[in-house]
């Protein structure tokens, strides 16, 4: 079976429709819809890619991603969120560690795609 992938969104229908699609993609995806659940989740279960947004309910999504690379330093995480600031995308990947930052709405979610398959060969290679 495919990697496991942990999809963090506040919406509903974009968790929905993001497991719809990487499931077609032969992955296994669970979800949360905000920070602590997430964090718990992740503690809870072994992952191999984690793709999450910024805007969280109770906690900022930085701080989400800042205790993940905590838990667990070479997780690859990628951004998605609808704040696509140059701030907001220079914070996530250079100073909290993000493999990829991505803008919603995907124009096109072979970009997606891609940049999961990336990740996880990045994850691949560096456990070996």
């Amino acid at each position: 079976m495919k990697e496991k992938v942990l999809i963090i969104d506040r919406e509903p229908d974009i968790r929905k429709t993001l497991e719809a699609l990487l499931r077609k993609e032969g992955y296994q995806v669970r979800s949360a819809s905000g920070g602590d659940e997430a964090v718990d989740t992740f503690i809870s279960e072994p992952f191999d890619l984690v793709i999450m947004d910024i805007n969280m309910p109770v906690t900022n999504g930085l701080k989400v991603l800042r205790k993940m690379k905590k838990l667990d330093e070479d997780i690859k995480v990628i951004v998605l969120t609808g704040s696509a600031s140059i701030d907001n995308a220079i914070q996530a990947l250079r100073h909290n560690g993000a493999f990829d930052f991505l803008a919603k709405p995907l124009e096109n979610v072979g970009q997606l795609i891609n940049s999961v398959e990336k990740a996880l060969q990045k994850q691949k290679l560096h456990k070996k």
